[in-house]
This record gives structure tokens, C-alpha cells and sequence, in this order.
């Protein structure tokens, strides 16, 4: 064969003859795929674990909590399971569940970048906001679920504790089913932006977790000893206990007094934890639109 000779392989390309979904459907799919890292869905063993191990963690209390409960009806007739609240059972998943947003948001957002994946999400029709907004979501379901699962299961169980019947129980405690559903929100973005501000920059999973539950821990931390140790305006510092914000606000939405250890001497309004959960958020937002625009 001479140097200006050619040979074709016939490889048996086929054009994509199926529907073509466009935009929505390049974000469904990222959504999906965002739920099936998170979860582990598919995935090595290893990959499974954490994220049920979790999850059980959190499930496993409120059913102690219901089964006490159906023993104290039993046994003390007229008396209450003290533990047995909405705004308990938030309390009591929290640090759970900011373990399971650590896991969660870099493995959403670092594999993608440091393996090179974001060109081929390039070549969809996806803009930075629709990218960004997929991985968001997926962290909202998987995150809802979490949080709302143990709160459905309390729901249910005490309702079937009611005197009037189950049923009629469900309708009577339905108007704490907005104050979950409200918390929760305030949970997820409390926990999820900083996530995923940690994981715009991290290069490796296992360094973004650690600097991640760092930076919520020691920033609670210092505010706390701030707190403690000086007044006046000083109180203000109260708001970076950036752990303890959505606590502060979860309270106030189901009209708790509970004062969190360290804090009592700032007497803020709950409304400034609101503030910096909200802006926090916004940064996040922001810092990823201009990251990613020039990434994707």
C-alpha cells in the first residue's frame, strides 16, 4: 500500500434515532445521577455504606422514641413521652445528618471537575445555572429524605396513639407537617452550602469532608468562646456558630425555648440566624455560578 492510499473501517456508527430531550432532560439526568452518588446506587460496596449506615443512625432513635411512647401510654396512663417531638427529633439527627451533607456535597461537585467530566456536560445543552441547580436538587432529595423520613415515621406513630383513632389523629397533628417541612428547608441549606462552597475547591473527597466538618465545628466553636468571654457587640459573634444557626432556627419555627449551650448571654432574635443561613446560601450560589462559567 503506497503513502497516498487510504483505507475506511467500517466501525457501525449509528446516529441517535430516539427522542432527543433537550435541555430538561440533560438536567433530569444529572439530578439522577447526583441521587445515585450520594446513595451509592450502583456503585462499589464501599460506596453504599456510609451514606444507609447514616441514615439508619437516624431512623433508628424515633422508632426507640415511638416504641417508648406506646409504652408510657400503656403503663402511665395521661403521661407523655417528653422526647416525643418534632423539634426533639430534628435535635437528635442533626450532627447525623451534617455527617451525611459532609459525604454528600463533594461527591456531588469533585468528581465531575477532577476527572474532566464537566466538558462532556459542556457538550449538552446545559447552562452553568442548570448544571449547578441539578446537583443542588439532588442534594435537596437526598437531604429532604433524611431529614423528613424520621419526622414522617414520629408522625405516623403518634397519630395511631390518639384517642380518637389514627386517622383522626393524623389530622390533628397535621399543622406540625409545615414547621417540619420549614425546618428541614433551613437544615438543608444551613448544611448544604457550605458543602458545596468546600467542595467548589477541594481536589480530593476525603480532605473536602475533613475541612468541611472542620470549618462547622470550629467556626460553632469559636463563636461560642466568644460569646462566652466578651458582650456588647461582641454577642454579634454568636452568629458564626454556623452548626448551631439552624438549630437556633428550628427552635424559634416550633416556638422551643431551648437555649443552646454557650449562647444564652448573646440573646440574639432568631432572625439573624434566618440572615446568615439565607446569605450564606446566596455566596454559595454565586462563588459556583462564576467558578463553573468558566468550566463548563
Amino acid at each position: 500500500m503506497t503513502s497516498d492510499q487510504g483505507v475506511v473501517f467500517d466501525l457501525g456508527y449509528q446516529p441517535h434515532d430516539g427522542p432527543r430531550l433537550g435541555r430538561r432532560g440533560a438536567i433530569f439526568a444529572t439530578i439522577r445521577d447526583g441521587l445515585r452518588r450520594i446513595l451509592g446506587i450502583r456503585r462499589k460496596a464501599r460506596k453504599k455504606v456510609m451514606p444507609w449506615v447514616l441514615f439508619g443512625i437516624a431512623i433508628i432513635p424515633v422508632i426507640a422514641v415511638v416504641g417508648v411512647s406506646f409504652f408510657v401510654e400503656d403503663v402511665f396512663t395521661g403521661v407523655d413521652n417528653p422526647f416525643a417531638s418534632h423539634g426533639n427529633i430534628f435535635t437528635i439527627t442533626s450532627s447525623t445528618f451534617l455527617i451525611f451533607t459532609a459525604l454528600a456535597g463533594p461527591e456531588l461537585l469533585i468528581p465531575d471537575r477532577v476527572e474532566g467530566v464537566l466538558s462532556v456536560y459542556a457538550s449538552r445543552p446545559m447552562r452553568v445555572n442548570d448544571y449547578l441547580g441539578a446537583r443542588a436538587a439532588a442534594l435537596a432529595i437526598a437531604a429532604g429524605g433524611f431529614l423528613i423520613a424520621p419526622q414522617l415515621i414520629l408522625y405516623v406513630g403518634l397519630a395511631s396513639l390518639d384517642d380518637d383513632g389514627w386517622f383522626s389523629g393524623l389530622v390533628s397533628n397535621a399543622s406540625d407537617l409545615p414547621k417540619v417541612l420549614l425546618a428541614a428547608f433551613f437544615y438543608l441549606l444551613a448544611y448544604g452550602a457550605p458543602a458545596f462552597l468546600v467542595a467548589m475547591f477541594a481536589k480530593r473527597l476525603g480532605p473536602a469532608w475533613g475541612v468541611y466538618l472542620a470549618f462547622m465545628w470550629l467556626s460553632s466553636g469559636f463563636a461560642v468562646a466568644i460569646t462566652e468571654a466578651t458582650s456588647g457587640i461582641w454577642r454579634y459573634a454568636a452568629l458564626g456558630a454556623l452548626s448551631i444557626n439552624p438549630d437556633i432556627v428550628m427552635d424559634w419555627i416550633f416556638g422551643r425555648t431551648t437555649v443552646r449551650e454557650g449562647l444564652s448571654g448573646a440573646d440574639l432574635d432568631p432572625i439573624w440566624s434566618v440572615a446568615i443561613i439565607l446569605g450564606l446560601a446566596a455566596i454559595t450560589w454565586i462563588v459556583g455560578v462564576r467558578k463553573y462559567r468558566s468550566l463548563l
